[in-house]
């Protein structure tokens, strides 16, 4: 399996497709993203690397509060 060290390739770097799709994305640590990519053409899969952007992930309770307020009865 191949391992590219950033996300802006534009196509397999076997068979110069773009039909490459993102199947799994791991966050290795909090430095680092580790992406692996499916080339539809030739069934290549590849891994990419790249630097975590730093962002905090919201927490499931900023993530459903919008959702959920509406349903609290008082």
């Amino acid at each position: 399996m191949a391992s590219i060290l950033n996300k802006d390739f534009k196509t397999c770097p076997r068979c110069g497709s773009w039909l490459v799709s993102l199947e799994w994305d791991e966050h290795v640590d909090s430095g680092e993203v580790q992406d692996l990519w499916h080339c539809w053409q030739c069934q290549n899969e590849f891994v990419t690397v790249e630097a975590a952007s730093g962002e905090k992930e919201p927490s499931v309770a900023e993530i459903t509060k919008p959702f959920f307020t509406s349903l609290v009865m008082e």
